[in-house]
């Protein structure tokens, strides 16, 4: 009975802070409070647009004002490639925060460096831990050990504009070979059927493995067939003009802006581009990725960090309150994220259906972090990949350098 009362208190709060998702405000800070009393808390971050900023605001003040002992405060130190080199400076000059949000699959490195406080203890005692996305859950784990928390997650969808494929009578692609066939359907007219990012660095990773793992590839057996399958594929898609080579130095929001502007009909993307395509006011579908051999796709998303030797109480008491469902929703729903925790998410649902496909994809998703070698690999994969873009080398070659790379790199 107290288990069902309990359930229903969380839903109530949940549902509530839905409510009123849509019109809470910033409130000002309260300077007339006495700071000088607590221990000073402060996290970095490269949270740049406006909803992720005003969404990091009204969390750090939630928690001021939920207890007496900690101040937080939050510093912007982005974009993304700029927070790792600052965030690298800070660790030469030991100039560091108590904690950082990473992007989930640079949590090993600085595991690795010993950067990062093992709080095992401190997230195996969590409430609802069970409600995580698993493989979220992995991102955070070293050798068995928690060295954070999920902050975020998403994935790779489909994206197509409903127009351009209704007056070539088209169905939205459920496979490679449809995705190839409406490509080049959509051709034409100053404008390319597919499009997505292969810039240099973790952007263009992220959308390439997304088709290395629907080709059939695991992460440790990069280099196969599926990753064969899946370079050749997008070389053909470039050779034969229905995707743009340009692509090489498209970030992931370039490739947004082509597609509002209506010089693509489909792009390869990701929740993140919701906003401003909602914005344009373009008319857009949103699918499932196309299947390979099967349905699978990287998990992407931001972890919360501790940092070694600061102030780790005060951390994992912020830890603590940010993942309450109810805490954790309200700030998602401000940022325009997935809650990493599966009820949270389905709540979120409810204010953004849009999300319904980014969520039906989790299961099928797979942590970085679940390859001890990722960076290397990632490094790899976004060399060859602009090798074949380009047509630098080929598909056969590239995949042969990745192969010899990693099992080098994993000998005793």
């Amino acid at each position: 009975m107290r288990k069902c009362m309990k359930r229903s208190l969380v839903c109530m709060l949940l549902l509530g802070a839905l409510i009123l998702q849509g019109c809470v405000s910033v409130r000002s800070r309260d300077v007339g409070q006495k700071t000088e009393n607590r221990e000073e808390l402060v996290l970095w971050t490269y949270y740049e647009t406006e909803m992720q900023k005003l969404s990091m605001e009204e969390l750090v003040e939630g928690f001021n004002e939920s207890q007496g002992e900690y101040h937080l405060t939050w510093e912007y130190h982005g974009p993304v490639t700029e927070f790792n080199k600052k965030l690298a400076i800070g660790i030469t000059q030991n100039q560091l925060p108590d904690m950082v949000i990473l992007d989930n699959p640079d949590m090993p490195s600085y595991v690795r460096m010993d950067k990062l406080e093992d709080i095992t203890e401190a997230v195996s005692g969590l409430e609802g831990l069970d409600e995580y996305f698993p493989e979220a859950m992995k991102s955070v784990e070293y050798d068995g050990r928690y060295y954070g928390l999920p902050f975020c997650c998403n994935n790779i969808v489909l994206i197509y504009n409903k127009d351009m494929l209704a007056e070539e009578g088209l169905s939205v692609p459920r496979t490679w070979e449809e995705l190839q066939s409406a490509a080049e359907k959509l051709t034409g007219s100053g404008k390319y059927g597919f499009a997505m990012s292969a810039i240099d660095g973790e952007q263009g990773v992220f959308q390439l493995g997304t088709f290395m793992l629907s080709a059939g590839d695991d992460l440790e057996e990069a280099g196969g067939r599926g990753t064969l399958r899946a370079f050749r594929f997008i070389q053909n898609l470039v050779d034969q003009g229905w995707m743009s080579r340009e692509c090489v130095n498209w970030s992931q929001n370039d490739v947004a802006r082509i597609f509002i502007d209506g010089s693509c009909a489909m792009m390869e993307n990701g929740p993140w581009v919701f906003p401003a395509l909602d914005e344009s006011g373009i008319n857009y579908g949103i699918a499932a990725f196309p299947a390979g051999e099967r349905s699978q796709g990287l998990l992407g998303g931001e972890d919360i960090a501790v940092i070694k030797g600061k102030n780790v109480e005060g951390s994992t008491a912020f830890l603590r309150y940010y993942s309450q469902a109810d805490i954790m929703l309200n700030a998602n729903l401000r940022a325009n994220s997935l809650p990493p925790r599966k009820d949270a998410a389905q709540l979120f649902l409810a204010a953004k259906p849009r999300y319904k496909v980014v969520m039906e994809q989790m299961e099928n998703c797979i942590s970085r972090t679940s390859i001890m070698d990722w960076s290397e690999l990632s490094g790899l994969l976004s060399s060859a990949q602009y090798q074949v873009i380009t047509g630098e080398s080929t598909p056969k070659r590239v995949c042969r350098e990745i192969k010899k790379n990693m099992s080098r790199d994993n000998q005793p």
